[in-house]
């Protein structure tokens, strides 16, 4: 086995646990993957392999440290085994608050997993707590989830060309170079994302994924010449935001306008190279939340499982609603924000065009 690591006496990136060295970290790692003569290691392999292999058929295991978080650190684990490579992402929690975060993550990816069976979000495969000794001596633990790498995936910001000094989409490609690209690559990335949170709406009891945010790098995306794939890396939470009586029919259908509201307001904002100010995305992109959010409901539609009657019968509903209707709504949302949260003034100074920009779009959209 080799461990590719920093020195171990280093204390690094660890701001949650100031006394916890890459030594206590990468040592956890080896004994989470090595419990029970790594069977849960083995089993996980096979199954992305498609063949039972033993621990005699692994070559090589290597383990590095990708990224540090306010909540938890993200190891990789590349498993070595008859000449094939696998990939594994290790979510490593240390503070009590991020083990608890982690935990509930985990019990929300397994129940959406297996609800939809969908495949934007990543597999879970098994979770574990590791205990070390810290450098004071005292007895320490980590909590662990091991789950998919998302080969070839990679963040995107909004960023400004220096170029021209215009707002663009950056994806972050580690692999071979950062890029700016095309507003209608950009449009495409906006749609797939409204489209995978619209496709984990329940509208029959309100519950949605929600927070997630851009500048968090919560959505990823793998490109090519000829295609744009985006997959969401995790869902914290899966509540209702609005609580409503799901015995009213009337509810769902409002309940299911605010989403769709939130959505657009929400896909505009990030952070400039996912760390500076709050941004706003242009309006074309509205354009696209529009496509991919009505993309997702006919997919349940067709699916059995939207329950609302047809989707024709909701876009005349949102074709309804004059512009000071979406005003009154919008600022129910906003009042509902935490007021303490930077992207609140953002929010409030784009809105009357956000408004003017949606209210055409939902006119335009076709009906059937």
């Amino acid at each position: 086995m080799i461990l590719r690591r920093s020195d171990v006496t280093d204390t690094g990136n660890f701001s949650d646990r100031p006394k916890l060295t890459y030594g206590h970290y990468f040592e956890a790692l080896k004994g989470f993957i090595s419990k029970d003569s790594y069977s849960l290691l083995i089993d996980t392999v096979s199954k992305k392999l498609n063949k039972a292999i033993t621990l005699g058929d692994i070559n090589e295991i290597l383990i590095r440290t990708e990224k540090h978080g306010a909540l938890y650190h993200t190891a990789s684990i590349d498993v070595i085994a008859e000449e094939t490579r696998t990939k594994f992402a290790v979510n490593v929690a240390i503070s009590e608050k991020g083990k608890e975060w982690l935990r509930h993550e985990f019990s929300v990816l397994q129940e959406l997993n297996s609800k939809f069976n969908l495949p934007y979000l990543p597999c879970i495969y098994f979770q574990g707590e590791v205990k070390y000794r810290s450098t004071e001596d005292t007895e320490e633990s980590m909590l662990m989830v091991f789950w998919e790498w998302l080969e070839g995936y990679h963040e995107f910001h909004l960023s400004v060309d220096k170029r021209d000094s215009k707002q663009k989409i950056m994806v972050w490609d580690v692999d071979n170079g950062y890029k700016y690209i095309t507003d209608e690559q950009g449009r495409e990335i906006y749609k797939q994302a409204s489209k995978i949170l619209t496709l984990y709406y329940d509208t029959h009891d309100f519950r949605q994924i929600f927070p997630w945010h851009h500048a968090a790098g919560d959505f990823v995306v793998r490109m090519d010449t000829e295609n744009i794939d985006v997959k969401l890396i995790t869902a914290r939470q899966y509540e209702p935001m609005i609580v409503f009586s799901e015995d009213d029919s009337v509810n769902k259908y409002m309940a299911l306008v605010y989403f769709f509201l939130n959505l657009s307001m929400r896909m505009r904002l990030d952070r400039l190279d996912g760390v500076g100010d709050i941004a706003w995305a242009d309006d074309f992109y509205v354009d696209g939340v529009m496509e991919g959010f009505f993309e997702a409901l006919k997919f349940k539609e067709r699916a059995g499982t939207y329950g609302l009657g047809t989707v024709e019968e909701f876009i005349d509903l949102l074709k309804c609603f004059t512009q000071d209707d979406l005003e009154c709504m919008f600022n129910a949302l906003i009042n509902a924000c935490n007021k303490a949260a930077s992207e609140v003034p953002v929010m409030v100074n784009n809105l009357n065009r956000h408004i003017k920009k949606l209210y055409s779009v939902i006119q335009a959209f076709p009906s059937s």
